[in-house]
């Protein structure tokens, strides 16, 4: 709609519609965060006893708090409608929200570890199998594709030991000593596989 010439009417009904449904998603989305964030940080406290202060918070592209309503959402589409028309593309809406991970208060991606970014994004993949299973009852398969490459011996542990035999594991990895770790496990290792 951006990319023509439209009547407006139909921004007017575009914006009413986009505006009911954000607050909807936003919603939908904040009580998933609160779930998310109790069971991230007590998970997150068992790897990293230090470490507690982690969390996982929303970003909205949309700068209005999360319990906006559509009328104030409404109100603040219309401040940024000519911008959006000059560029031809939404500049705020859900599908433009982001998520990001915390650790003491301070953005994981500039100041944790590898080892730490590695593990929050595991734990939280985790957490999600573990929301699937409650909602759905069905239990999701894991797929770990060389995500332990930067995790000492006593982390991949920690993985392992939270992981517990709950789900169906397949992990790609190049590194020996996860076969110690993932003891108990069908284990198959390929070799001489030629590029």
């Amino acid at each position: 709609m951006l990319k023509r010439n439209y009547s407006r009417a139909e921004i007017t009904s575009w914006n009413l519609s986009f505006a009911s449904s954000l607050a909807e998603v936003w919603n939908y989305r904040n009580r998933y965060l609160k779930q998310v964030n109790t069971a991230f940080q007590e998970t997150f406290k068992d790897i990293f006893p230090a470490s507690t202060a982690i969390s996982l918070a929303y970003i909205p592209s949309l700068k209005l708090p999360l319990e906006s309503s559509p009328e104030e959402i409404i109100k603040h589409l219309a401040t940024i409608e000519e911008r959006e028309k000059l560029l031809q593309r939404s500049l705020v809406g859900a599908h433009l929200d982001d998520y990001e991970f915390k650790l003491k208060g301070r953005k994981m991606l500039t100041y944790a570890s590898q080892g730490q970014k590695r593990i929050a994004v595991i734990i939280l993949k985790l957490i999600q199998a573990r929301l699937i299973e409650t909602v759905t009852g069905i239990k999701p398969i894991m797929l770990f594709d060389d995500i332990f490459a930067e995790l000492d011996t006593f982390h991949s542990q920690q993985i392992r030991n939270c992981i517990n035999n709950r789900y169906q594991v397949f992990i790609a990895s190049p590194k020996e000593d996860l076969c110690n770790i993932w003891q108990g496990y069908q284990i198959q290792k390929l070799e001489g596989i030629d590029k």
